[in-house]
Protein backbone atom coordinates (compact mmCIF):
# COMPACT_ATOMS: atom_id res chain seq x y z
CA UNK A 1 0.00 0.00 0.00
CA UNK A 2 2.82 2.44 0.83
CA UNK A 3 4.42 2.06 -2.61
CA UNK A 4 1.13 2.84 -4.32
CA UNK A 5 0.65 5.89 -2.08
CA UNK A 6 4.18 7.09 -2.93
CA UNK A 7 3.55 6.58 -6.63
CA UNK A 8 0.30 8.51 -6.52
CA UNK A 9 1.90 11.30 -4.48
CA UNK A 10 4.67 11.59 -7.10
CA UNK A 11 2.08 11.56 -9.88
CA UNK A 12 0.20 14.40 -8.17
CA UNK A 13 3.40 16.37 -7.61
CA UNK A 14 4.24 16.09 -11.31
CA UNK A 15 0.72 17.10 -12.33
CA UNK A 16 0.90 20.10 -9.98
CA UNK A 17 4.23 21.04 -11.57
CA UNK A 18 2.88 20.97 -15.13
CA UNK A 19 -0.28 22.85 -14.19
CA UNK A 20 1.79 25.55 -12.46
CA UNK A 21 4.00 25.77 -15.52
CA UNK A 22 1.01 26.12 -17.81
CA UNK A 23 -0.47 28.89 -15.66
CA UNK A 24 2.85 30.74 -15.76
CA UNK A 25 2.89 30.68 -19.56
CA UNK A 26 4.59 27.37 -20.34
CA UNK A 27 1.58 25.80 -22.06
CA UNK A 28 3.72 23.08 -23.67
CA UNK A 29 4.11 21.46 -20.25
CA UNK A 30 0.53 20.22 -20.60
CA UNK A 31 1.72 17.89 -23.36
CA UNK A 32 3.15 15.61 -20.65
CA UNK A 33 -0.15 15.26 -18.78
CA UNK A 34 -1.25 12.08 -20.57
CA UNK A 35 2.16 10.49 -20.10
CA UNK A 36 2.11 11.29 -16.37
CA UNK A 37 -1.42 10.00 -15.88
CA UNK A 38 -0.66 6.65 -17.55
CA UNK A 39 2.89 6.14 -16.23
CA UNK A 40 3.85 3.34 -13.89
CA UNK A 41 6.13 3.92 -10.88
CA UNK A 42 9.38 3.58 -12.84
CA UNK A 43 8.22 5.89 -15.62
CA UNK A 44 7.15 8.48 -13.03
CA UNK A 45 10.66 8.38 -11.56
CA UNK A 46 12.12 9.04 -15.02
CA UNK A 47 9.71 11.91 -15.66
CA UNK A 48 10.46 13.46 -12.27
CA UNK A 49 14.18 13.34 -13.09
CA UNK A 50 13.47 15.16 -16.36
CA UNK A 51 11.66 17.85 -14.39
CA UNK A 52 14.45 18.03 -11.81
CA UNK A 53 12.22 17.00 -8.92
CA UNK A 54 14.48 14.15 -7.80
Amino acid sequence: MKRNDDTEALRQELLDEIYAGAVSGLDAMLLDEGEIRSADAEELQNISQRYGLI
